[in-house]
């Protein structure tokens, strides 16, 4: 009787081999792509957004200025430069209305009162922005889109503010 064990190699073998292999390579392509930095995914563009600070005294309008930097008073980090700054006077609803319409169809309309010596202030801000694969903006961090809150901080002022208009480009 041959007790002898053949050891050679043969096609089961190279096709184990080819399978673990490629388990190997597979495993290693996709922690790779998710450790991918995402920046490195994003498209760095100029954008120009528009942020109101209401409620502003006549007192604090003069910090704004025009060529200031802005800062993210959360992070410190940088949000842009002021490139244009506008004033409204602040408006406040009051308690009363005035009756618009007709007999049929009667309304009301809630009277406005401006505030003499509160404004409203809108500053226009220049930035490098990030924009994700779907197009959605991001400076420092922060989403830009049209009603969401912002704080920010000049030199001498910090406070919330809300994003109101952007333009990318």
């Amino acid at each position: 009787m041959n007790t002898k064990r053949k050891t050679g190699f043969n096609i089961i073998d190279a096709f184990v081999i080819l399978i673990i292999l490629a388990l190997i390579a597979g495993t290693v392509y996709f922690v790779w792509r998710k450790t991918k930095e995402p920046s490195s995914q994003l498209k760095e563009k100029n954008i120009t957004y528009t942020v109101r600070v209401s409620g502003v005294s006549a007192d604090f309008v003069p910090v704004f200025k025009q060529n200031g930097l802005v800062y993210n008073s959360s992070t410190l980090g940088y949000v842009g430069t002021i490139k244009k700054i506008r004033m409204e006077n602040a408006a406040v609803l009051t308690d009363k209305a005035a009756a618009t319409g007709t007999e049929e169809n009667p309304g009301y309309t809630v009277i406005q009162q401006k505030y003499g010596d509160v404004y409203d202030v809108y500053l226009t801000v220049n930035a490098k922005t990030l924009l994700d694969q779907r197009g959605v903006a991001y400076v420092d961090n922060e989403r830009i889109t049209i009603g969401s809150r912002i704080n920010i901080r000049t030199e001498n002022f910090s406070c919330e503010a809300y994003i109101t208009a952007f333009t990318i480009g």
